[in-house]
């Protein structure tokens, strides 16, 4: 690094993503891990260039099944965990400096021998097997006091038995009384409308063994309903008859105004670790693109940016068709770390 460069206190790049858009060319002081705008009487900034998001956040993960730090060196700030074993999963929200922040939901909620038990990929403990109401306001709290942020219940019926009706409105009534959403894994006929029903706050996958009617989704869009798209699962880049189902639900569903957050199931089968571009183009083939794309992944406004902070070596692209692929090359960074980095030579202005 050059002495210039090493020196450096503030720097400009060309555009910083607010929350409704891209706004630049901007300038900022580091003040330890955080960035404040730059002050218009400060010394020459670094021309760092390319663009900045306070958040490019996976909302679907098994990180058992992923490498943290991979994921952060890719461009995911900020990461879901979404099934594992709770006192493995509370290990994940430790503050380290080369990984995600991580919010985890603990052991999955499920009928007695119900998915994920014998679904292969969850080892012993990552499912938490309730018999009733009482037992799963007892799983619900023990998900809790292991550092969940959120409770996860599989309605999975092509896998199993589910919970029944009184024991899903047990999870839901226990988690909200927490103050915490409870997320659905949704499979198999009927299983949606139930956690409609039930008043679970987010679906961990678009619905894709069936397709939704308008009433139903224009239910949960009423309710407020979150869903998690994770569509590239449904054949990894060769789609399939699920991922069909899959986008169409999801385009009626945004385009009824209901609210969509990327998320990739990253561990289930043949997925690229960091942002996913795929997963970004089949949500624009479902509809959203343009700014509603890129706040499916970076979110709304955000007060300040840092610790972590993403990073893309180049402004946004003038083609929004581009912008998956350009997504793609974020990459995640600790805020001081943004002064060792360079999209340009040092001394080359900042168009």
């Amino acid at each position: 690094m050059s002495d210039a460069r090493s020196q450096a206190s503030a720097i400009q790049v060309d555009a910083v993503w607010s929350g409704a858009g891209f706004d630049g060319p901007a300038a900022f002081r580091v003040d330890g891990e955080r960035l404040l705008p730059a002050a218009a009487d400060a010394g020459p900034p670094l021309p760092l260039g390319g663009t900045l998001f306070a958040s490019l956040t996976d909302h679907h993960t098994h990180l058992g099944l992923a490498d943290p730090a991979a994921l952060f060196a890719a461009g995911i700030t900020h990461a879901v965990d979404l099934g594992w074993i709770p006192g493995v999963a509370a290990s994940w929200t430790a503050d380290l400096p080369d990984r995600p922040a991580v919010a985890i939901a603990g052991a999955l909620i499920t009928a007695p021998g119900g998915y994920p038990v014998a679904s292969g990929w969850a080892p012993e403990g990552a499912a938490a097997e309730v018999g009733g109401p009482r037992e799963a306001a007892e799983a619900v709290r023990r998900q809790i006091m292991m550092g969940a942020s959120r409770i996860k219940v599989a309605l999975n019926s092509d896998a199993g038995e589910t919970v029944d009706n009184p024991t899903l409105a047990a999870v839901v009534e226990e988690s909200h009384a927490a103050g915490l959403p409870v997320v659905a894994h949704v499979q198999g006929p009927g299983q949606a409308a139930r956690a409609v029903a039930a008043g679970v706050d987010q679906l961990a996958h678009t619905p894709f063994t069936e397709r939704l009617d308008d009433a139903l989704l224009a239910e949960s869009v009423r309710r407020g309903m979150t869903w998690i798209s994770t569509l590239d699962i449904h054949g990894w880049g060769t789609p399939t008859e699920h991922y069909r189902i899959a986008v169409d639900n999801l385009r009626r569903f945004a385009g009824a105004g209901g609210r969509v957050l990327y998320g990739t199931d990253l561990g289930n089968g043949d997925l690229p670790v960091g942002v996913n571009a795929r997963e970004l183009a089949a949500l624009q083939e479902a509809g959203l693109t343009g700014d509603a794309l890129v706040r499916t992944i970076a979110g709304g406004p955000t007060p300040s940016l840092g610790p972590r902070v993403a990073w893309t070596p180049t402004p946004p692209p003038a083609d929004d068709r581009d912008l998956p692929s350009w997504l793609a090359t974020a990459r995640g960074v600790r805020v001081p770390g943004l002064l060792t980095l360079t999209s340009r030579p040092l001394g080359q202005d900042t168009p």
